[in-house]
């Protein structure tokens, strides 16, 4: 009977410990990846190049930069990266948000999004799809989004490489960035605009 108490305690323990780890994951009132503000920032070692990996959800709809775009500018600068497509699928808004499930639980370095378009009917689908990257720890990037979700901490970051800024687009960032030099910054969780320019 005593052995079956401290067997159920420790059991009880590890489920806190696990718990409490996974909770750790994303940063509270922020976004995985979001440093905007450089005096909040956390000296830390970043992500050696060669080991990132690059989730990228295919676009739905006709988007401003082709998936082909993407998936070459991040073949070009030596990325790994791997491809979800969603056009090939009867309900691609569900195929994305499995696309990004499936990033997030493979613990990819960054989930590209390219070209979201969250409407009243998907916001809840695509809050839990994107909320589970953020309990993950994986950040998320927006490539060029149509509406992105009204809660920001679901995306570290949104990305203009095909469009220009939205009127809704704040804090546009004045410098234009190489696709992989965004990345790596969310990546990293260096101090990037929240909203950045690519070239």
């Amino acid at each position: 009977m005593a052995r079956n108490r401290v067997a159920a305690c420790m059991a009880a323990i590890c489920a806190v410990l696990a718990c409490a780890a996974l909770a750790g994951c994303a940063p509270k009132g922020a976004a995985v990846g979001a440093s905007h503000d450089e005096s909040q920032n956390v000296a830390h070692d970043s992500i050696d190049r060669q080991d990132v990996t690059v989730g990228v959800v295919g676009a739905l709809g006709n988007p401003p930069v082709s998936d082909a775009t993407v998936m070459n500018d991040l073949d070009k600068a030596g990325l790994r990266a791997f491809f979800a497509s969603t056009t090939d699928n009867a309900d691609a808004t569900q195929a994305a948000q499995q696309a990004v499930r499936d990033w997030a639980s493979q613990r990819v370095s960054v989930i590209v999004v390219n070209s979201l378009d969250v409407t009243d009917a998907t916001a809840q689908s695509w809050a839990d799809a994107l909320g589970s990257a953020r309990d993950a720890g994986v950040p998320v990037a927006l490539l060029d989004p149509e509406n992105p979700p009204q809660d920001t901490t679901l995306y570290a970051a949104v990305l203009r490489m095909g469009t220009d800024p939205a009127d809704s687009d704040r804090n546009v960032g004045s410098s234009t960035y190489k696709l992989d030099a965004a990345l790596s910054l969310i990546i990293n969780d260096n101090p990037h605009p929240a909203t950045m320019r690519i070239s």
